[in-house]
């Protein structure tokens, strides 16, 4: 007999993991190292699964068309969403609409706007315009806004359109119009008018000045003022 005899080789095997022809000389599966020795059981075939019947009502999956509205808010939209999710009714809170100008201006407890921080600041410097000018007897003088002079005469020149404090010396040294005050943004002013002996400002910490006539200086509380030989603190 031939070594190369036709009916001396064996057929090949079928692994029984993967399936695969395996030579009968081969000890293991070249594809999944399966033993061609002690091969293991091949895996049971899985059951077939029982056929349903045609006229099982399949599940749609198909979602129900969505009904169009008329108020495209997202309130109203989930809204409708839970009720088809929940099958029941769900009570949808009303949206009152924003009242028009003409009915906040009706309506009685509208507030007006708030002032603005500039407009808050002029009506608190105003609240605090109210300055007093003392002599030393301890006599007071109360300024405010209306704008006025100082003076030994009666009155002012204008009447009754200034605020007019009489102020006299002995020696005459307080001119019959001497001094003119005002309140400019909340801060007092002073001005002399032109007097013989006319008038030194004496800020706190600060050198005495002489006023020049017919111009205004600012002042501020504590400041001396004096009018010839009478002297006032403003405070």
């Amino acid at each position: 007999m031939s070594l190369f005899d036709a009916d001396d080789v064996a057929p090949p095997e079928d692994c029984s993991r993967c399936g695969r022809a395996v030579a009968k000389t081969s000890l293991f599966c070249p594809a999944c190292g399966q033993s061609m020795v002690n091969p293991l059981p091949p895996p049971p075939e899985p059951e077939p699964e029982p056929d349903e019947p045609e006229d099982a009502s399949e599940p749609s999956t198909e979602e129900e068309p969505v009904p169009e509205d008329d108020t495209p808010d997202t309130l109203s939209r989930a809204t409708q969403w839970i009720k088809r999710t929940l099958g029941g009714s769900v009570e949808v809170p009303r949206v009152e609409d924003a009242p028009t100008e003409s009915e906040e201006a009706e309506d009685p407890l509208v507030r007006e706007k708030p002032p603005t921080y500039p407009e808050r600041l002029q009506q608190s410097s105003r609240a605090r315009a109210r300055f007093v000018l003392t002599d030393p007897t301890g006599r007071s003088y109360t300024l405010g806004e209306m704008p006025g002079g100082i003076g030994s005469g009666d009155e002012a020149p204008e009447g009754n359109q200034l605020h007019w404090i009489h102020l006299s010396a002995d020696d005459g040294s307080v001119d019959a119009v001497h001094l003119r005050f005002g309140v400019d943004d909340g801060v007092l002013w002073v001005e002399d008018a032109n007097s013989v002996f006319g008038t030194i400002v004496t800020e706190p910490g600060r050198s005495p000045l002489q006023c020049v006539p017919y111009e205004r200086y600012f002042i501020v509380r504590g400041t001396e003022l004096r009018l010839g030989s009478v002297s006032l603190t403003l405070g």
